[in-house]
């Protein structure tokens, strides 16, 4: 099987979770990356690129919305286990003197953490990925809702996956950013000198690539059908 089929078949079950790589310099709540759509499922490769740094997303949800948040890792060079903190009104009270830290730093009251566990191995599309768990639960009130993201090893920096979002949905747009991911998984790690952390649009020339393909695929079967159409015999 070609390098190229075996993208396109491992495109759609990634791509349903919105694949992306996030852009670096979401380094404080005032710079978070915003989620405009919280309720869909997303992968989106991010790194920390320094020892200590927190990464910071931002969703507005409504009361009894799902608050699903995963993070998982590349099962490939740089891939580092994460742990998060989901900032919001109505949460419980912090459990910890970090998260009440981060908490002050919203103006939020709640927070729920979570620390990296588990660590399975798992495979969508062609990708590899290493589970480090998440949380399932319901948003309690309207209002702004922030993770923050953190090496679960002090002064550990690489790649990660935030996987937050239950809602899947597959479209064209979704072959750009899972070429993204792919050209992310499989950059080195650290970046190689004079280059840098692999970025959204690393992957334009595959994802070009693999929509000419498809067109051409499709066009394929049109063609045939029309074929088959006209051969087929007529009443009468």
């Amino acid at each position: 099987m070609s390098a190229l089929a075996a993208f396109l078949i491992g495109v759609s079950p990634v791509a349903a979770h919105a694949p992306s790589v996030i852009e670096p310099g979401n380094e404080s709540p005032g710079t978070a990356h915003v989620l405009e759509d919280p309720t869909l499922s997303r992968a989106l490769g991010a790194t920390l690129d320094a020892a200590g740094e927190v990464d910071w997303y931002r969703m507005d949800l409504r009361a009894g919305d799902a608050l699903v948040v995963e993070v998982t890792a590349p099962d490939a060079a740089g891939g580092i286990a994460t742990s998060f903190t989901v900032l919001g009104p109505g949460l419980d009270a912090p459990s910890t003197e970090e998260a009440a830290a981060l908490a002050k730093d919203v103006g939020v009251e709640g927070a729920i953490s979570h620390a990296a566990e588990g660590g399975e191995r798992e495979v969508h599309g062609s990708l590899g990925f290493i589970a480090w768990g998440g949380i399932r639960t319901t948003a309690p009130a309207d209002g702004t809702y922030w993770i923050a993201v953190r090496s679960a090893v002090d002064g550990e920096t690489g790649k990660y996956v935030l996987a937050p979002g239950v809602r899947e949905e597959f479209g064209a747009d979704a072959i750009g950013g899972m070429a993204d991911l792919v050209v992310f998984f499989n950059a080195p790690w650290p970046p190689e000198p004079g280059t840098n952390a692999p970025t959204a649009g690393a992957g334009g020339t595959l994802a070009a690539v693999v929509l000419v393909a498809v067109g051409l695929v499709v066009a394929g079967v049109l063609a045939a059908r029309l074929r088959r159409s006209r051969r087929a015999p007529t009443d009468g």
